[in-house]
């Protein structure tokens, strides 16, 4: 092969890189599952060009497609690859020292989530001898029917989380979860009310065996940073809003925003 044919050639793979990523981006603030044509008209591709990209992206695991809709999803390995980049935030880096501490003031499971496309499990930390929760590091959450989705949901700016709210309440009104709102209305109160109390519960919306509570944490400027959530088991967890494991984790909250420069 030439020194020209080996340009050439060079070129081309850059290229189809950058289809490749352009691709991807398209699910950048998109809609949980976008159409095919969605997608195209996103990023300026003709659908038949996107389509074949998407074949190769799903052969590789980056793209998942539902068999029922046809609607496309970002697969395992897109979220694999999008935490390797996660857990270079700085959030994670100050939080994952402290997240042991944390455990052991409050004697239950911590979780660090943070805002990935919805709320993301990013840390979780668990004491010997404590409930060990199957949610893992990477966990999509819901925002209205979890106490880490719902203080997101209570402080994150609204246009990040209006659609992944109109598509729960859409859910929930078909399958109601006892707790969880099935308006928006419903759900306006609800945030309200989380953000006066400085705290958000779940007491069983989740999952009938766990309890939770969640704080939000703040950088310097304001902006959220992530939720520190502590879980643990319904009738030996303490969910009253003044009682310890509430002060305890505020507290906790609070020194983790002020590690990122936030003060109140």
């Amino acid at each position: 092969m030439t020194k020209k044919d080996s340009d050439v050639d060079s070129k081309q793979g850059v290229q189809a890189a950058e289809t490749v990523l352009q691709v991807l981006t398209g699910f950048i603030d998109a809609e949980p599952m976008p159409m095919l044509k969605t997608l195209a008209d996103k990023i300026g591709m003709h659908p038949a060009k996107v389509h074949r990209y998407l074949v190769s992206l799903s052969r590789m695991g980056f793209v998942e497609q539902d068999a029922e809709t046809s609607r496309y999803r970002l697969g395992p390995l897109s979220l694999r690859l999008g935490f390797a980049a996660i857990s270079t935030v700085d959030c994670i880096r100050v939080a994952k020292p402290m997240m042991h501490v944390f455990c052991e003031e409050l004697g239950q499971t911590v979780l660090l989530a943070i805002w990935n496309n919805g709320p993301t499990i990013a840390l979780k930390e668990s004491a010997p001898g404590l409930i060990v929760l199957t949610a893992m590091e990477g966990t999509v959450l819901p925002i209205l029917s979890s106490a880490i989705g719902r203080a997101f949901g209570a402080w994150m700016p609204r246009e990040k989380v209006a659609s992944l709210i109109e598509n729960e309440l859409l859910d929930l009104r078909t399958h109601p979860v006892p707790g969880c709102p099935t308006s928006l209305q419903e759900a306006e109160t609800l945030f309200d009310e989380i953000r006066k109390r400085g705290l958000a519960r779940t007491t069983g919306e989740r999952h009938i065996a766990f309890h939770a509570l969640s704080a939000p944490v703040f950088y310097g400027n304001g902006d959220v940073a992530a939720v520190l959530c502590t879980v643990g088991t319904a009738g030996q967890f303490d969910t009253t809003w003044s009682g310890t494991t509430a002060k305890t984790l505020r507290t906790a909250a609070s020194r983790l925003s002020s590690a990122l420069g936030y003060t109140n």
